[in-house]
């Protein structure tokens, strides 16, 4: 059974689809309805986030991307969360498929399915309040507020750079909150963000004596002023979001083969 084979893969991914419904479905339901509480609050208290620049625009999509986000770093805590505990973890080790099958399931849960539900849930909730002749959203989500549409006549930075942004961003966090799920055996979530502000805390405490020591007006740094000032505002975006988009994708990478290293080495 070493083979990968398309009917077991079937199989697990319609087994994990049923537990994502009653381990995380809940959870997922919350995080969509955020946007209500929001304008919920808004409503009651009288405040009008709305604004003549777009910022309640801006607000209401960031809301929406960092519920997306969260459902993606929760999404292995709650769907695999027994993988790594004795006992509990037969039930992921016993089922009949390859690990590798029962792999590329889990990231397609966590890295699409789980992530993407949630914002396409929020994203509906947002546009049915919209709808409503009362309260403070006066814009449909994918209406662009002024200052993007200013900022667009400069720079050509459209759709698909956003979504490519997006989606690698989602993987790159999933990826490492599933490598977190296979080390904690408890307080997952918790464990992991206080890791990840430790581990920024000691990178700042190394890289700031760094920074603060290099000739910025040396001429390498020189160089790279001057090609940012003689280049196009779009090839200049281009690149720091390649840049962005290919470590995003490097880290996914990496946690996500360590957790499969993880997972294979695992002993119940």
């Amino acid at each position: 059974m070493n083979k990968f084979s398309f009917n077991r893969f079937q199989k697990v991914v319609v087994r994990d689809f049923h537990n994502t419904l009653s381990l995380y479905g809940m959870s997922m339901l919350v995080m969509m309805l955020v946007p209500s509480a929001i304008w919920l609050i808004g409503l009651v208290f009288g405040l009008n986030y709305a604004d003549a620049d777009g910022t309640d625009l801006v607000m209401r999509h960031m809301v929406v991307i960092i519920m997306a986000y969260l459902a993606a770093a929760i999404a292995p805590l709650k769907i695999y969360n027994s993988c790594n505990l004795r006992g509990k973890g037969n039930y992921f080790a016993m089922l009949p498929a390859t690990l590798g099958e029962k792999f590329c399931s889990m990231l397609l849960y966590c890295f699409i399915v789980s992530p993407l539900a949630v914002f396409c849930g929020a994203y509906l909730v947002d546009t049915l309040l919209t709808l409503l002749p009362f309260g403070h959203n006066k814009d449909f989500l994918w209406n662009e507020p002024q200052w993007l549409n200013s900022l667009g006549e400069e720079i050509n930075f459209g759709l698909p750079q956003i979504v490519l942004i997006f989606a690698t961003q989602i993987f790159s966090y999933s990826a490492v909150f599933m490598f977190a799920n296979t080390i904690f055996k408890k307080h997952k979530f918790i464990f992991t963000v206080l890791w990840l502000m430790l581990i920024g805390y000691v990178v700042s405490i190394i890289s700031i004596p760094i920074l603060m020591h290099v000739d910025w007006s040396g001429s390498f740094m020189a160089t790279i002023a001057k090609w940012v000032e003689n280049t196009s505002p779009d090839k200049v975006l281009s690149i720091i979001t390649w840049i962005g988009m290919l470590l995003n994708v490097l880290i996914a990478a990496v946690f996500s083969f360590f957790t499969y290293r993880r997972l294979k080495k695992m002993q119940y």
